[in-house]
């Protein structure tokens, strides 16, 4: 693949990356009830996680349009090498229902994080969103040392160490400022900064979940060779599957016990969710764009990691961290606060310094005795970017 090409996919990283938490965002913030009330407290704006988590699925589930896609290309050009990792020679290898049993345990896994984070994204501004995602690096090297045996260097620990304190930073920032139509110290000042806790508290539940989802499906990659693709595109469709059964399940549970004026604005009003998807030409085109960039995202985190390195992509992902903090300032969903950026700057540093892009073992200042246990080609890293990279979320 040529230079010019490399250099497209990544800014189509960048931008489909951070476009997700933006439409996302932006999503979150459209009037679908009430719309022409003078008292904006009346306005009833889209809140429907597990439409937003749909709309993930089916974007997941759509990359079986480009592993198909792949495989009759390869196929035509006479040089044919199937993408399914289990392939034999004149027999394109399948994923075994064995195999699609264990990958319904991760789709699961994703189901609960990213209805969390989707919950969570509707109380949190999106930059905050974006960087308290970054707590993913703790959770998924704690769970990889305690089940997956793996080691951390004392220099990666210090490293997570600098994540912690910059995802704390980044929390505190957001839960100690009012929103701006609110004056500091009021009633309604601290029910928002409560609010704000509680949406952290769910992304970091969130967190703790993907990194028990990246770990097993490392655990499968390790025993059973699948082509990341493949990864995606099942999970998907297990995720959409699951999630159908659910909500439909809640549905009428729920609409049997509940009021039927209080079930109207129910969570679990599914038949609500979708007409207000349909009937506000603003929500149901940000959907399209939802399902749209998560997949050009997945296809291009794929890319970049197959034809240059898992360590780019760890870089890239950073980069969008920081295009997605601009874009919300400039779109004045949020301003600028001192406190988050220095949060910022300190995730950022323990997180170059663990995916060793930035390598603190040949700084001179740094004591010997932290290096004493740095292996090169060791790195826990290697375990997060063989499982994250290929099969990155929205």
């Amino acid at each position: 693949m040529g230079i010019s090409v490399i250099q497209l996919v990544v800014v189509g990283t960048l931008i489909t990356g951070a476009a997700n938490s933006l439409f996302t965002k932006y999503q979150d913030n459209q009037c679908v009830r009430h719309c022409n009330s003078p008292d904006f407290s009346k306005h009833k704006n889209f809140e429907q996680p597990a439409i937003q988590t749909f709309q993930m699925f089916v974007g997941e589930f759509a990359m079986i349009l480009v592993f198909l896609f792949l495989n009759r290309y390869n196929k035509r050009r006479g040089d044919y090498t199937p993408l399914d990792g289990n392939a034999t020679e004149g027999h394109q290898g399948r994923i075994s229902l064995l195999q699609n049993i264990r990958l319904a345990i991760p789709a699961l896994c994703d189901l609960c994080c990213t209805t969390l984070l989707n919950i969570g994204l509707i109380y949190v501004p999106v930059s905050i969103y974006q960087m308290m995602r970054g707590s993913v690096v703790l959770f998924v090297a704690i769970m990889s040392v305690l089940f997956l045996k793996r080691r951390i260097t004392r220099l990666e620990w210090i490293s997570l160490v600098f994540v912690t304190l910059g995802v704390f930073l980044v929390g505190l920032s957001g839960s100690t400022k009012p929103e701006p139509s609110e004056p500091s110290g009021s009633a309604l000042a601290v029910e928002s900064s409560t609010m704000v806790l509680f949406g952290i508290l769910l992304i970091v539940i969130g967190e703790v979940l993907q990194a028990f989802q990246f770990v097993i499906e490392e655990h499968i990659l390790e025993k059973h060779p699948i082509v990341p693709l493949q990864i995606v595109y099942t999970e998907g469709f297990y995720g959409f599957s699951i999630l159908f059964v659910v909500v439909v399940f809640l549905y009428f549970v729920v609409g049997a016990v509940t009021p039927k004026a209080q079930f109207k604005d129910s969570p679990f009003n599914i038949v609500e969710a979708v007409s207000q998807v349909t009937g506000n030409r603003e929500v149901l085109l940000s959907s399209v764009c939802i399902m749209i960039s998560i997949a050009a995202f997945n296809y291009c985190g794929i890319t970049i990691t197959h034809q240059v390195s898992a360590t780019a992509r760890s870089t890239i992902d950073t980069c969008r961290t920081l295009l997605v903090w601009i874009v919300a300032i400039l779109m004045g969903w949020e301003s600028f606060h001192l406190l988050q950026c220095i949060g910022f700057a300190v995730l950022v540093f323990g997180t170059l310094c663990f995916n060793g892009v930035l390598e603190p073992e040949t700084w001179s200042f740094v004591p010997d005795y932290l290096k004493a246990d740095v292996h090169p080609g060791e790195r826990l890293i290697n375990v997060i970017d063989e499982v994250d990279e290929p099969i990155e979320r929205m």
